[in-house]
């Protein structure tokens, strides 16, 4: 692990293996890093893979305010310091709207986009969408009975996640409640659709089948609007494709990555 400090000195997590052609791994909200472990590792046998705690975020510093743009800002500052000029970004769930902002405001420097779960709506957060869903029948349930109710509605190999999730960092359970509604802020009423229909970058985007959260429905809005945008839908997946089916997942995106290389 090392830390790479921005121009306005924050000090972000960044962790770099492999060598060859770059990925970029951008996380969602409350996420870090390390939701990516298993799945860098794999791709840094043929790549230079890079996974960065956005700030806000896993082992990075946690400003009390925070602009959704010093996301990308962050990126580019980082693929500089390593002296990347081109690379491609795999992005879970809204780590997607980073990387759409990257690809319109910087189309030189992005190759391809792999979008995982995107999603174009940012008017309230996709855990408290589903949320909403289903409030009037557990509302008034305690906390360990909705997360269980509320697995079902996200992934598909449960029990496979919950293995998963062991393994990585839990560390949006540490923010501060003003930590927090930084990060919150910063994604809310952040409106980019324009962005989407201006990028040239070939994009594939995964979609979950068992994702309520973000469900396939939204993830086609966002390929409809993208010019050179393909989709596939993983049906026995939902949050996590690169966990739930990950010999599939990693196969297609490794192929992707080949034909525009």
């Amino acid at each position: 692990m090392d830390l790479y400090r921005t121009q306005d000195n924050t000090a972000l997590k960044i962790k770099s293996m492999g060598e060859g052609k770059p990925i970029v791994f951008i996380h969602s909200i409350f996420s870090n890093s390390t939701v990516f472990d298993e799945l860098a590792y794999r791709l840094s046998y043929r790549y230079q893979v890079i996974q960065i705690d956005l700030r806000g975020h896993g082992f990075s510093d946690k400003p009390m305010k925070i602009d959704f743009h010093d996301y990308a800002d962050d990126i580019i500052q980082i693929m500089d310091s390593l002296y990347i000029n081109q690379t491609t970004i795999i992005a879970h769930e809204l780590g997607s709207f980073m990387a759409v902002e990257l690809a319109t405001k910087y189309p030189d420097r992005i190759k391809d986009l792999v979008l995982i779960n995107p999603t174009d709506t940012h008017d309230i957060l996709p855990q408290e969408r589903l949320f909403r869903k289903y409030a009037e029948k557990i509302r008034t349930w305690d906390t360990t009975e909705q997360t269980k109710f509320l697995e079902k509605h996200l992934y598909y190999a449960r029990r496979k996640v919950r293995k998963f999730m062991k393994s990585v960092s839990d560390s949006a359970t540490l923010l501060t409640d003003y930590e927090r509604q930084a990060v919150e802020h910063s994604f809310l009423n952040h409106h980019n659709s324009e962005y989407y229909a201006k990028v040239q970058a070939p994009t594939l985007i995964i979609s979950g089948k068992y994702n309520e959260r973000i469900s396939s429905v939204d993830s086609q809005k966002v390929k409809d609007l993208m010019p050179n945008a393909s989709m596939e839908i993983f049906n026995k997946s939902g949050v996590f494709p690169f966990v739930e089916e990950k010999d599939r997942f990693f196969k297609i995106v490794r192929k992707f990555i080949q034909n525009n290389s």
